[in-house]
């Protein structure tokens, strides 16, 4: 529901003039979220961390309304994706690493070789 009231507030601004000229303005925009992300995580300011997360959502979906694209199949591809390379990732996984960064790189390596497979 939150989701469709984001959509329709964004819209009425886009409708107003409260417009990027070009689909890099809002990626120059992304970009910026990420750095004030970065910089919430390194001052733990868990708060605004939500908020600059909030804010990177909120501009990822004007994205695809500015390119005509359905934020929800945008959403509903990317999670359709994930779901099966997860599962082919667990389907392939023998024995997992004790240590940490050990455990992530060899499943980072699977993850890649299921990605490598779909294309």
């Amino acid at each position: 529901m939150l989701l469709f009231k984001a959509l329709e507030v964004q819209q009425e601004a886009s409708d107003f003039g409260f417009e990027w000229n070009d689909a890099i303005g809002i990626l120059n925009k992304i970009r910026e979220e990420i750095d004030e992300i970065e910089k919430e995580i390194h001052a733990q300011e868990t708060e605004k961390l939500k908020k600059e997360i909030g804010d990177l959502y909120l501009v990822s979906l004007h994205l695809a309304q500015y390119l005509e694209l359905d934020p929800m199949e945008c959403l509903s591809l990317s999670y359709e994706t994930f779901r099966r390379r997860w599962e082919k990732l667990q389907s392939l996984v023998t024995v997992l690493p004790e240590n940490s960064e050990e455990r992530l790189e060899y499943l980072e390596e699977i993850w890649n070789r299921v990605k490598q497979e779909e294309m």
